[in-house]
């Protein structure tokens, strides 16, 4: 899949992003760049925190709402990842370096680790991060926003 079959265009992505950005930080510095099959947008700003929220729900509900209003102006789904401050890309080597660590115990002592809660997209991560890993497996468990992922030695 190609951003080129959508009707979409940087300046139309950054128009909402203004839009959108300009009620929680005029100041708000955003990158944007439209790869093969998603649009990123990087925003740099002195209210990270405030704009990241407590494990980045705030952030996830920015995404989608900035995904809403692209979808209004384009009459169609855009790809969209929103991100402030590298806060995505750190999260994503915290839960690696966290997931590679819990299988490491699992294989040591035949335990059964729980990682901490997490969204869907998290734990995505984390499954992704076990692939590489022999003789562990990744299950996810409970009900949101309760759900996380139990390591467990592979049967």
């Amino acid at each position: 899949m190609s951003l080129d079959k959508f009707k979409i265009s940087a300046k139309a992505v950054e128009k909402q992003a203004k839009i959108l950005f300009k009620h929680l930080d005029p100041d708000a510095l955003l990158e944007i760049t439209l790869d093969d099959n998603i649009c990123r947008i990087n925003v740099e700003t002195e209210t990270s925190g405030l704009l990241i929220g407590r494990h980045g729900e705030t952030l996830e509900a920015l995404q989608h709402i900035l995904r809403l209003m692209l979808a209004k102006e384009c009459e169609e789904f855009i790809p969209l990842c929103l991100d402030v401050a590298g806060y995505r890309e750190l999260r994503a080597r915290e839960i690696e370096e966290m997931t590679k660590k819990a299988a490491q115990k699992v294989i040591a002592f035949g335990s059964v680790e729980a990682l901490p809660p997490m969204g869907a997209y998290e734990r995505r991560l984390a499954h992704m991060a076990l692939q590489g890993i022999d003789g562990v497996e990744g299950i996810s468990e409970g009900e949101a926003p309760y759900r996380r992922i139990v390591i467990r030695k592979k049967k």
